[in-house]
Order: structure tokens, then sequence, then C-alpha cells
């Protein structure tokens, strides 16, 4: 499945930057919650939404696990890495911060939360679309729940939040589709035509619900 993640996300490479509108909002929002310094990791780093909104003073370094998407970061910030967030290749406390917007949904939260929270100084901050999200699309996003018993113990503050996609229709389909995000791992087979046409019409305002979550080390 990693393996299809990382081929999805590379096709997307060039399109993500002009249609991943919610991920571009969630980083915003992420960045002016953590206000980080130092060093940051910029976890599932994609094109860069977060490093781009980060003071110059920060040293920021990518990791993605498409290739191309790596590629892109490094061509605009200068430093990004290919890895796997559930296996970070770093030692312990190597980052001051941090901060993963929209990408932990696509990995097994047990492995990458306790990853995120080990290499990092500070504290970590997150954007994760959960339960509530794209309702009708049965995609298996995390509750909020599960989210929180990760970092149980540790000081935190978070807020929730309804990112709307601007798309509907067809328009909805290239948005899938050119930010790579159309693979749900649940669905045994890729949907027809008339399916996928069928479900967008049943999609009156299609949105993300997001947990926006910061915790401090």
């Amino acid at each position: 499945m990693k393996r299809a993640y990382s081929l999805r996300f590379s096709r997307s490479a060039k399109t993500y930057e002009k249609w991943a509108l919610p991920q571009r909002e969630t980083a915003l929002r992420l960045v002016e919650l953590v206000r980080p310094s130092g060093v940051i990791l910029d976890l599932g780093c994609g094109t860069g939404f977060v490093s781009s909104l980060l003071p110059d003073r920060c040293v920021t370094l990518g990791l993605d696990l498409s290739d191309k998407m790596a590629q892109a970061y490094r061509e605009r910030f200068g430093t990004a890495v290919v890895g796997d967030a559930e296996n970070l290749p770093f030692k312990d406390k190597s980052f001051d911060f941090v901060l993963s917007n929209f990408s932990l949904h696509w990995t097994e939260l047990s492995r990458s939360l306790p990853e995120a929270l080990r290499v990092a100084r500070e504290g970590i901050g997150l954007a994760v679309p959960v339960e509530g999200s794209l309702q009708g699309l049965n995609f298996p996003f995390p509750s909020v729940s599960r989210v929180m018993n990760f970092v149980e113990g540790y000081e935190s503050s978070y807020f929730l939040e309804n990112i709307e996609v601007p798309f509907q229709g067809w328009e909805l389909v290239k948005f899938f589709h050119y930010t790579g995000s159309s693979l749900n791992p649940l669905r045994k087979r890729p949907l027809t035509k008339r399916e996928i046409l069928n479900l967008i019409n049943s999609i009156e305002r299609a949105f993300f619900r997001v947990l926006f979550l910061y915790v401090r080390l």
C-alpha cells in the first residue's frame, strides 16, 4: 500500500500546488497554532506548504514518501529526503519541532506518532483530517480520540475546524486526482465512471474535519 501511495503522490507532484487548496489553508492554521522556531522537520512535506510559511530564521528539512514530492520540495527549499514517517531515519531529538500537515492519516498512527515525538525536542504540530471528513466517501479517517490517545500525558492544545473543499462535480473528482488523494484503502477495486458520478452527485458539500494539535515536550 505504501508503494501505491508513493506512486499516486509522485504523479500529482506537478499539479498539487494548484489543486490542494484545503491543504494550503490547513498549513496556515497549523503554523499559526505552533509558531515554531529553530530546526524544523516538515513531515510528509509534499511541495512545502508548511515550510513556505515559516520565518527565514528557521532551518527546515522535508521528508516525504514520494520521491517526486521530495524533489519538488528540494527545488524550493534545498533539503529533503525520501523516507517513511513510520520509521524516521533520524536520531532522537534531532529537531526542535516536527510539523505534519495532512499526511499522517495515510500512515499507521501507532508507528508514525511515536516516531514524530521521538525526533522532536520542543514539540510537534499536526493537522490531521479525522472522522466526519468527506462524508459519504467512506474513507477510514482516524477518530479524534484515536489521535489523542497517542499523546496522552503530554501538555497539548488543539481545536477542530471544518475546511471546505471548494470544488463540486467533476472538479471534485479532479481535486482528488490532482492531489494524489483518490486512493481509498478500503476499496477492493477502482470505481467505474458511473459509480464515481453517482458518488460525487450524492455529496452536497465536501469538507475535511481537521484536528489541529500542538504537543509540547
